[in-house]
């Protein structure tokens, strides 16, 4: 949009409010200088923002506002995903090669897929490769989570993947 505003496609922007046009105070003031510069109006439907002094006033309150709902919201959230990781409960996403999720969502033990991760990471501390450690797996009928054929990516991000050095220690904290 910033870029087709210099082809003179369009002379003004409208937007809901003006969080959505950004909720980061330097990127808005950014693109909006950009599209002045352009000779295109950013409008607000619900906020009645002109040149006046106490407009420029409130369009910064306005925009504090966004900033700060955004990046509370995102803390919250943070927030969230670490207390479901406390109940030793899986926070989204794909769940990882050798788990699944049981009835309350908690990360159990696959059997056939865990000894796919146990021989990565008893191939890679034996120091070999990623080529040596994917042909094996591959030759052997082992799969990723979705079913593929291993790759350099899907064994870089199991042995990142900071679940497989974690779980026996959660286990052992959660045990009731």
């Amino acid at each position: 949009m910033i870029t087709d505003s210099a082809k003179g496609l369009f002379d003004i922007v409208l937007v809901h409010k003006l969080d959505r046009f950004s909720r980061d105070r330097y990127d808005s003031a950014i693109y909006k200088k950009r599209l002045k510069k352009n000779n295109v109006r950013l409008c607000s439907v619900l906020e009645r923002i002109d040149d006046s002094p106490e407009s420029i006033m409130m369009e910064s309150v306005l925009e504090g506002m966004a900033e700060y709902y955004s990046k509370n919201l995102g803390r919250e959230i943070m927030k969230g995903m670490q207390e479901t990781a406390l109940q030793c409960k899986h926070t989204g996403g794909c769940t990882p090669l050798g788990y699944d999720l049981d009835s309350e969502k908690k990360l159990v033990i696959n059997e056939y897929e865990a000894e796919a991760v146990k021989i990565i990471f008893e191939m890679f501390a034996d120091g070999y490769g990623y080529s040596a450690i994917i042909s094996y797996l591959n030759e052997h009928g082992y799969t990723t989570k979705k079913g593929r054929i291993f790759g350099k990516n899907s064994l870089y991000e199991i042995l990142q993947n900071e679940k497989y050095r974690c779980f026996c220690v959660q286990q052992i904290r959660c045990k009731v």
